[in-house]
């Protein structure tokens, strides 16, 4: 998991960036890949597809802080996601 707007690579080409508002503990960092893991896997979307639409980052975001609301009790937008193709 990354933190604070380092970037890890999930292939060659691609990479997350996690932007944290809040402590980046191990606790955290796990709920935010166990978060993302499970929206990818529920929403039948490569990865590839959600870097070319901008409503399915929005709603990996609103299901990763939505997350961490309810497990951790964190503040809503406590974290953003992004993904990118590297260059």
């Amino acid at each position: 998991m990354v933190n604070n707007n380092e970037q890890s690579s999930m292939t060659n080409k691609i990479s997350v960036v996690v932007s944290m508002l809040c402590e980046g503990t191990p606790k955290v960092k796990h709920t935010i890949q166990e978060s993302l893991d499970m929206f990818i896997a529920l929403s039948g979307y490569s990865v590839e597809d959600m870097i070319e639409n901008k409503s399915l980052i929005d709603a990996l975001n609103r299901h990763v802080n939505n997350d961490l609301v309810d497990e951790l009790d964190l503040e809503y937008g406590s974290v953003i996601i992004n993904i990118i193709y590297n260059n």
